[in-house]
């Protein structure tokens, strides 16, 4: 017997799969392949449930085409009647992945998904709805997903296929009563995204965040950093400096030496043959070398003393001999702010990606 086609066999409805989610309630994950209308799906979710009088929580988690909040974010929001889908879709709170892929972000997105889907239980949600990415494939994709199911100990898994091909993700968990498992078609409505599209669309989606945005400026002597290993060591002598600029021949603006390694930040060009002089100096360790003009357009989250995300950033300017950053952010109260999360995007002020770290 094959035992993916058999699985197959009983492919349920749209609305017989809500029917029975609504029933047994608890926290749901949609998984599907990309434009399988994974969003559209729970969108209809969203829509037949509120339409019931129950209150449903979105937890968006495909932080590259984002329905709620910014894309690199992993967005939630508490609906008690249909939303307006075409119009901007207000968000209860967001968590910063710092890209706009899960690639080399597995942590971020399952930390941030765990915290969106306990905030949203906590804030009296009857249904936890949590939307996916489309990365089913490979074993990032295998990874990402039951590591995602481990934390989120879902009562319910939607798969959203024509035919077997998000089945390798599923088989795991057919033996296990705490999950049931909904087998539904995908929309025949749902177009095929090129990727000239995503992009304008998540482009879009940051002009759109950073409308009305304004410079803020932080001491960084103020706020910790994480996703950098700036400000984490302790900052060279003036003999130490010294050595450096020669070996190097270059301007250092800022250096700090780690357990494992120093960082080195300067302004212009550097003798890259000095590196190995560097090295001996300080032991072997792992020499890390950044222009200051790196740091500019980096994609950053602003956390508050609770490390949750209150806004995410661009980074306007970084003086390491003044000791402050600037960044472009939608935020009222800067003073608020504790942390920095340093993402693996840039971005500019127009929401157009210009590099990555």
């Amino acid at each position: 017997m094959n035992l993916i086609i058999d699985k197959l066999t009983g492919l349920e409805g749209w609305e017989k799969a809500a029917d029975n989610i609504e029933a047994g309630r608890g926290r749901v994950i949609v998984l599907g392949a990309p434009d399988s209308g994974k969003t559209t799906l729970a969108r209809f979710l969203v829509d037949r449930w509120t339409k019931k009088g129950l209150a449903v929580a979105m937890v968006d988690a495909d932080m590259g085409q984002s329905t709620l909040g910014p894309p690199s974010t992993i967005g939630m929001g508490i609906f008690n009647s249909p939303p307006h889908w075409l119009s901007e879709i207000p968000y209860k709170s967001i968590s910063f992945v710092g890209s706009t892929s899960p690639d080399g972000h597995f942590l971020s997105t399952i930390v941030g998904v765990k915290k969106m889907t306990e905030l949203a239980e906590v804030s009296g949600a009857d249904i936890t709805l949590i939307d996916s990415t489309g990365l089913v494939y490979g074993n990032a994709g295998r990874l990402l997903k039951s590591k995602k199911i481990d934390v989120i100990a879902p009562a319910h898994i939607v798969a959203v296929q024509d035919g077997d091909e998000i089945e390798h993700l599923l088989i795991p968990y057919i033996k296990q009563d705490a999950i049931k498992i909904h087998r539904v078609a995908t929309s025949k409505n749902v177009k095929t995204k090129s990727k000239e599209q995503r992009r304008s669309y998540r482009e879009i989606k940051f002009r759109e965040y950073f409308k009305g945005s304004k410079l803020r400026t932080f001491s960084l002597g103020s706020v910790g950093i994480l996703g950098s290993i700036l400000g984490s060591g302790r900052k060279l002598g003036a003999n130490d400096l010294i050595f450096v600029s020669k070996s190097l021949d270059t301007i250092v603006v800022h250096a700090e030496i780690g357990v494992e390694e120093v960082l080195i930040i300067v302004r212009g060009g550097y003798l890259k043959d000095g590196i190995p002089k560097v090295k001996r100096h300080f032991l072997e360790r792992e020499i890390i070398i950044n222009d200051q003009e790196d740091f500019r357009n980096i994609l950053v989250g602003l956390y508050d003393e609770n490390n949750n995300t209150i806004a995410i950033g661009i980074i306007d300017e970084i003086d390491l001999t003044k000791g402050i950053i600037t960044i472009n952010a939608p935020i009222q109260n800067p003073e608020a702010i504790r942390m920095l999360y340093f993402g693996s995007l840039k971005l500019d002020i127009t929401g157009r990606e210009v590099g990555k770290v």
